[in-house]
């Protein structure tokens, strides 16, 4: 799919969607929510790639672990969805 395409589908500006692409602003959830509708994906997906099922599994895992080593599974995933959206410059 085109970043025209894209816009078209999700009702944005091509301009914007290649300032996302290129990481010139930070997307906040109501154009991630319009690019996944976009895309036919769960907005998570953008973040992680993974799947409905796969996110749905991996949080059923955590309902299980303690307090403690849950949030650090969590800090962890955050700090890979941080990195992977860092620029190197």
């Amino acid at each position: 799919m085109t970043q025209a395409e894209l816009a078209e589908a999700s009702g944005l500006s091509r301009g914007y969607v290649s300032s996302i692409e290129r990481a010139r602003v930070n997307a906040t959830i109501i154009p991630i929510g319009r690019i996944a509708a976009a895309l036919d994906v769960v907005p998570m997906f953008i973040f992680t790639g993974a799947n409905d099922d796969e996110l749905s599994r991996g949080f059923d895992k955590l309902r299980f672990l303690p307090a403690r080593e849950a949030t650090q599974v969590l800090k962890d995933w955050a700090r890979g969805i941080q990195r992977s959206f860092t620029r190197e410059e």
